[in-house]
């Protein structure tokens, strides 16, 4: 009680406990204090001294040159000219400069721009990364420059990437560019003009520049006169020599892969790539988890280069890891066939060992391109799509492949696919799509592109034509013509699917994985019940941030993962070895931390952890899934930001369905419950037996509906206003009562830090005050 003021308060606090291993806690704590990475325009505001080419590359004779595309002026205007302006009136400038409608005429233009909101998006993320006061080591005619974080791409930085630098305080403003000759754990080597040294100062001012190449191989395909109507615009006018397969067709198929034989749809869809006519729409080989859209499309090259000897075959993938395994699944036909086609910036310790004689390796051990003349002498080309655009550079000419193929294609920019279709698709050249756009879409860093279309992959734009229905309800092309969903699920224990073909597929996926190995765990010692291997483990954990770096940490769900790795493997019983589980994040900072506790123990050392990006495509037999976000002060931002996996159901959709006999999933139930698709999956979990944890706060019995999500957050507030209330009155009641009634002068507050808090309950520095 004030004596001056005869007022009477109380002082009400939230306490924390940290209940877990303590060891782990003292090796994950944050490294230093989070302080926002200060983001540094680039400003060339003087010469530059251009740098040299890296020795151990070997020369390329390209036949066509790429020109540079540089970002308009017009669009940097309005970008970073406007800056009174919101992002919603930017936006509106945006659309204003676009036509209305996509389609010949405007297909290039609409592109390029929204090619140039994303490069300008990805010059001020790497802007973040701008260093001052640095140091170079010498070790002519090279130098070594420091950069932290370059393990864990942040930023990313390749072989033939330039730096520049310049001397701090120095009245020659002349830039130095620096080209990146070898790229280690902490640091890089550079090699600069001749001109270049330390002698005047080791001081430096350091700016990383954007590798504008994939850019410019996209800018260069989409303005490109080579527009055919059938793969931009496909209609029934298209279909007119297509028929569906019949079944003296498909019996005439004889499979090199066993498995396809058992598989009507997988089947069908070779017959009707195999029996394609030159120039038809892409066929789209629609792919959920695990039916083995891949295996399909290997089957089909496999058949169309025994039909015909002069078929030749390009093969994609968005990413190097999707084309290793496309050109592991076809080595059979042996190096003088396949093509692996790398970029010249891999490093070849990416590259599986088995694969290397597939590709074309120098005497300095890093990767070169072939000749016009030396690509022409293989019948298979693998690459990554933006490296697809190397044999038109080469000289190599449109309609010199017979067939391109896309595997992922979901996964890929739409500018992306356009690389190899259209520098080399002409207009008797057939193109296979494979994907799933009920996965995850391409990854777009600028979010004025993404609101724009960059988003939509060219799979799902095509799909939604009239030609790719998929319900039978077209006259024209569909089912069995233009395109085949595969509906047999071979990777997973029935419990763990069924979400996912509820809520994704309609149900249509059908359980034929091996019950030797998808039903092998069905009674772990882990299992809260057996014969059901999912776990939710529902934990209210803390999520952190340190240094400089914007990525989340959750130190209680990274020891819950490590507990369930060294449980699994301990139980001898089940033959579990590292290689056979996967722990998926969506921050790269719990990814560093969970590694860093599985590589204490030799038996967890070789767990792979990553996010669902590298997982697409993959499969484990058992997958734990950490979610990370446990502070509701921020979850509004989350579901708004589709951050993580809180409101991304694609995400969602490619993390729970890579488990083939056991998934496990750790996350705080409160925060993940506020989105329908996430109580949903909760509710499933808790009725099927394998809730773990904090306890369940809902009925989980309740029908969730998908658009219901702000009925329900409104619900969880009025709760948790209610639960404040009570909480008050019990407060009073304990400070005073005046003739058996309660005073009702108290006035309740919140710290301002806290506005989010109270939403869900009460915040750090709650205060109840009585006023005299």
């Amino acid at each position: 009680m004030n004596l001056a003021t005869k007022a009477r308060f109380v002082i009400h606090r939230r306490l924390f406990a940290t209940v877990g291993d303590q060891s782990d806690h003292e090796q994950l704590q944050p490294t230093a204090p989070y302080t926002r990475r200060k983001r540094v325009p680039l400003n060339i505001d003087g010469p530059i001294r251009r740098s040299l080419r890296p020795p151990t590359w070997t020369k390329t004779r390209w036949v066509n040159v790429l020109p540079e595309f540089v970002v308009p002026r017009w669009i940097t205007d309005i970008l970073y000219k406007r800056g009174a302006q919101s992002k919603k009136d930017v936006l509106a400038l945006l659309k204003g400069s676009l036509s209305p409608d996509l389609n010949l005429r405007t297909y290039g233009s609409r592109f390029q721009l929204l090619l140039h909101l994303e490069e300008e998006q990805m010059k001020q993320d790497l802007d973040a990364y701008a260093m001052e006061g640095v140091s170079l080591r010498p070790k002519h005619p090279r130098y070594e420059l420091e950069v932290q974080g370059l393990a864990e791409n942040r930023p990313s930085v390749l072989v033939g990437d330039f730096i520049l630098v310049r001397q701090d305080q120095a009245t020659d403003r002349t830039w130095f560019q620096g080209r990146v000759h070898q790229v280690y754990e902490n640091y890089v080597s550079l090699r600069f003009d001749d001109s270049f040294s330390t002698y005047r100062g080791n001081s430096f001012e350091v700016r990383f520049v954007l590798n504008r190449l994939s850019l410019r191989r996209m800018h260069a395909a989409l303005i490109n006169k080579n527009n055919p109507v059938r793969l931009l615009f496909p209609g029934p006018e298209h279909t007119r020599n297509l028929r569906r397969m019949s079944s003296g067709l498909i019996d005439k198929i004889s499979p090199i892969n066993r498995d396809i034989g058992g598989d009507p749809e997988q089947l069908e869809a070779v017959a009707a790539i195999v029996n394609m006519p030159p120039g038809s729409p892409p066929f789209v080989i629609f792919g959920p988890p695990g039916t083995g859209k891949t295996v399909t499309l290997v089957e089909s090259m496999h058949q169309l280069l025994a039909k015909d000897n002069t078929t030749r075959l390009l093969v994609c993938a968005p990413n190097n890891s999707a084309a290793d395994l496309l050109t592991q699944k076809l080595s059979t036909l042996g190096p003088s066939v396949v093509l692996r086609l790398n970029s010249l910036s891999r490093k070849l310790s990416e590259l599986p060992k088995s694969l290397h004689r597939f590709a074309i390796i120098n005497d300095n051990e890093v990767f070169a391109m072939p000749t016009a003349q030396d690509i022409r002498k293989y019948r298979v080309v693998v690459s990554t799509c933006i490296t697809a655009g190397v044999p038109a550079s080469l000289g190599i000419e449109r309609g010199y492949y017979s067939h391109i193929f896309v595997d992922e294609a979901g996964q890929a920019m739409e500018p992306t696919v356009m690389v190899p279709l259209k520098e080399l698709a002409d207009d008797k050249t057939n193109v296979v799509l494979a994907g799933d756009n009920k996965q995850l879409g391409p990854i777009v860093h600028s979010g004025l592109a993404s609101v724009l279309g960059l988003k939509t992959s060219y799979l799902a734009r095509i799909m939604d034509r009239e030609i790719y229905d998929l319900d039978g309800k077209s006259s024209v092309g569909g089912r069995g013509v233009t395109i085949v969903k595969l509906v047999r699920n071979f990777r997973s224990h029935p419990a763990i699917l069924e979400f996912s073909n509820e809520h994704f597929y309609n149900h249509e996926l059908l359980y034929c994985g091996n019950p030797i190995l998808t039903r092998s765990l069905e009674d772990s010692n882990e299992l809260p019940k057996k014969k059901f291997p999912l776990i939710f483990h529902g934990i209210i954990g803390k999520d952190q941030r340190e240094a400089s770096s914007p990525s989340f940490f959750n130190i209680e769900e990274a020891s819950q993962v490590k507990k369930y790795c060294i449980n699994l493997i301990s139980d001898r019983k089940n033959g579990i070895r590292a290689e056979h589980i996967a722990v998926i994040t969506p921050y790269h900072a719990q990814r560093i931390k969970i590694l860093n506790l599985l590589s204490r123990d030799h038996t967890t050392r070789e767990i792979k952890v990553g996010s669902v990006e590298e997982f697409q495509g993959q499969e484990r037999r058992i997958v734990i899934i950490s979610t990370v976000r446990s502070n509701t002060d921020f979850v509004r931002a989350d579901i708004n930001r589709m951050l993580g996996f809180v409101a991304s159901p694609h995400r969602f959709n490619v993390a729970i369905t890579r488990a083939q006999a056991f998934l496990i999933v750790i996350g705080n139930p409160m925060v993940l419950s506020l989105d329908p698709l996430w109580r949903a999956f909760l509710n499933y979990v808790y009725r099927g037996g394998g809730w773990r944890g904090k306890q369940i706060s809902w009925d989980p019995a309740g029908a969730v509906d998908p658009f219901s999500e702000q009925s329900y957050d409104e619900e969880t507030r009025q709760r948790a206003a209610g639960e404040a209330e009570e909480t008050i009155a019990r407060l009073k009641a304990l400070i005073t009562r005046k003739n058996g009634e309660i005073e009702d002068r108290f006035q309740f507050e919140l710290d301002d830090s806290d506005e989010e808090a109270g939403h869900f309950g009460f915040g750090e520095g709650a205060v109840f005050r009585e006023e005299d």
